[in-house]
């Protein structure tokens, strides 16, 4: 080998060796949730999918609500609105993130359902079920109870 083609040899080996670097580097970066999140705006387009819808008369002096499940580029989101008498009239309240989770099914009375109302903690007052399933397989089943004093729903965990 001459001198030049030693020379050509190394540049290549050292430009291998930074392209090596650099792959890995974005192979680790990429696995990382926050920077999924970060840069699904700009990887995906912006689409919203409505997966399940639920509407519900809370009580007399409780308000109308419509719940939604919904799918876009970072996972799952479950959105509560309020809704007029006439449901002309939409307003979001409360949204949950269910980010880097897919959707999943659950068998309620022998009916499949992706979205359900049923009152997990007997208290009167029905409470949202959506099932899904995260990055890694794990099946979950997210609860949100609704609390009348509030009027809202909150994330709820069994005792």
């Amino acid at each position: 080998m001459n001198t030049i083609e030693k020379t050509t040899f190394h540049e290549n080996k050292k430009m291998i060796f930074v392209f090596l670097i650099l792959a890995t580097g974005i192979a680790i970066l990429s696995s990382l949730t926050s920077v999924q999140k970060a840069l699904a705006p700009f990887l995906h387009p912006s689409q919203r999918m409505i997966l399940a819808k639920i509407s519900h008369l809370y009580g007399v002096d409780q308000p109308n609500l419509m719940i939604l499940k919904i799918k876009d580029a970072s996972g799952l989101q479950i959105e509560i609105y309020e809704t007029s008498a006439d449901n002309s009239n939409q307003t979001l309240k409360q949204k949950f993130d269910l980010a880097q989770d897919a959707d999943a099914y659950m068998t309620i009375d022998k009916n499949s359902t992706n979205l359900a109302l049923s009152d997990i903690d007997h208290d009167g007052h029905l409470d949202i079920l959506a099932p899904s399933v995260d990055r890694n397989g794990n099946l979950r089943l997210n609860t949100f109870r609704y609390n009348p004093d509030l009027k809202s729903f909150e994330p709820y965990t069994q005792p």
